[in-house]
């Protein structure tokens, strides 16, 4: 190379080029970023197109930039024109640490085809514990992925290529919070144009809690998010943990899927619909009162008129930050007085109430009532669900549950406790009044609930997934 300046001159710009690309540590002014909304709406017209990850290239997305993330607005609405706050888990204290994602997606399997991506979140659970040499299982940091990687199933073609992302810290699901749900919301948020599906792997415990909240924090959701978990390690050499992987993985990757969905034993189920039914069979989760959206079997079926219709907006995050909700599960002859504090308190939000059968309660307990209609006025919102697996809340079925209509407690039809609890939270925490959260709470906004409007029995024709 011919000479060009002095040997001055040629260090302060060797100096200046490693500053740039971050390798040295000479202290240079980097270079300002392209502002990231123009990206943002650039990917949102490409999917408003109708293309979708496939179109990117296959290399690994860049390291998540959440200073210059779309904002999300306390209603959900976003807005483009100014940097998106701290989130929790960017300020906590180690304390209170909140999981979230600490490394950039590696690829599993570049074996995998590249026409369809699929993003993996480790957030925790048995599925990826192992044996800590006293006889417990725990988490171990970077062990799953290792794992993952030496399934030959995910090194066929006709799998789509996988990327694996681990949260920190590897949470127990009992441990789950709504901020932790925040964290997950958010990575598929950051994420949402870089892939065309998400699986969450989770503990079991509170799965069903998570995918219900997580199918109303993802507005206006066109991607499958299947969260799925296993009751024994995917290390033990007898587990239904693999089982449970490569199903999500092939309906995140390969299906035409727009909601947040649980898949568990062979089965695909609507998130919101789920419940844990038993903490040692592997069949451990069911979806009462609406029938499973697949089946894992030969061949796969899709049950196409069960699925949520693809939505006509942008997609866009709703956190869910108010907390302050009581569940009640009522019991023959409780005490009326355990409600009577809850009239000082300034801080309760919402209440579910657990009644029996379709929404029955002892209503000669005048002063329980009362108690109730005072909640009421004070801006409490007060759901009725059903102790009953199966069923729905008909409250004005019978005069004892016409008495709870009258002093303002609502249905909650057919939704499962989890359900109602994430429903309620996320509402509130749009800044709605009461009177808006208790008209949005009988409206089935993600298919959590059959109302009249939405109860169908017919012969559905199955589809299965796509072929790559």
């Amino acid at each position: 190379m011919p000479a060009s300046g002095s040997p001055k001159g040629k260090k302060a710009a060797k100096a200046g080029r490693k500053g740039s690309g971050g390798s040295s540590s000479v202290k240079a002014a980097p270079a300002r970023p392209k502002p990231q909304r123009t990206t943002a709406k650039a990917k949102a017209t490409q999917h408003s197109k109708g293309q979708t990850a496939k179109d990117a290239p296959a290399t690994p997305p860049k390291k998540l930039h959440r200073p210059g993330a779309i904002a999300v607005s306390p209603l959900g609405l976003v807005n483009n024109d100014r940097p998106m706050k701290p989130t929790p888990s960017m300020r906590c204290k180690e304390a209170d640490r909140v999981t979230h994602p600490t490394t950039e997606p590696t690829l599993l399997n570049e074996e995998g085809s590249p026409a369809r991506k699929v993003l993996i979140l480790y957030t925790g659970g048995t599925l990826g514990m192992q044996d800590r040499g006293d006889g417990t299982l725990g988490p171990v940091p970077g062990g799953l992925s290792k794992s993952l990687q030496g399934l030959s199933e995910l090194k066929q073609r006709r799998m789509p290529r996988c990327y694996f992302c681990e949260f920190d810290p590897i949470l127990d699901s009992a441990d789950m919070a709504p901020k932790d749900w925040t964290s997950i919301a958010r990575a598929v948020h950051d994420w949402y144009f870089e892939f065309d599906g998400f699986v969450v792997l989770h503990g079991t415990d509170t799965m069903a809690y998570t995918a219900s909240a997580l199918s109303f924090m993802l507005e206006q959701l066109a991607k499958p998010v299947i969260l799925t978990g296993a009751q024994l390690p995917i290390f033990e050499p007898i587990s239904d943990a693999r089982q449970n992987f490569l199903g999500a993985v092939a309906f995140a990757g390969l299906a035409d899927i727009s909601e947040v969905c649980l898949f568990f034993n062979g089965n695909l189920y609507r998130g919101n619909r789920a419940i844990k039914a038993s903490a040692s069979a592997l069949a451990a989760f069911e979806s009462p009162s609406y029938p499973p959206l697949a089946e894992l079997g030969v061949p796969i079926h899709v049950y196409r008129q069960r699925l949520q219709q693809p939505p006509n907006g942008r997609f866009r995050l709703q956190e869910i930050h108010v907390t302050d909700i009581l569940v009640v599960w009522v019991i023959p002859g409780f005490s009326d007085d355990f409600f009577q504090p809850l009239l000082k308190s300034k801080s309760l939000r919402g209440m579910v109430l657990l009644l029996y059968g379709c929404g029955n309660a002892p209503a000669r307990k005048q002063k329980f009532l009362g108690l109730l209609k005072q909640l009421v006025d004070t801006g409490v919102v007060v759901v009725a669900c059903s102790q009953c697996t199966h069923g729905s809340v008909i409250l004005e079925k019978y005069s004892v549950g016409k008495a709870f209509q009258s002093v303002g407690v609502i249905g909650g039809h057919d939704m499962t406790t989890e359900a109602a609890v994430t429903k309620l939270a996320y509402l509130l925490s749009k800044g709605l009044t009461a009177g808006e959260v208790r008209r949005a709470m009988v409206e089935n906004l993600r298919g959590e609930m059959t109302t009249e409007a939405t109860a169908f029995t017919i012969s559905e024709p199955v589809t299965g997934v796509t072929s790559i």
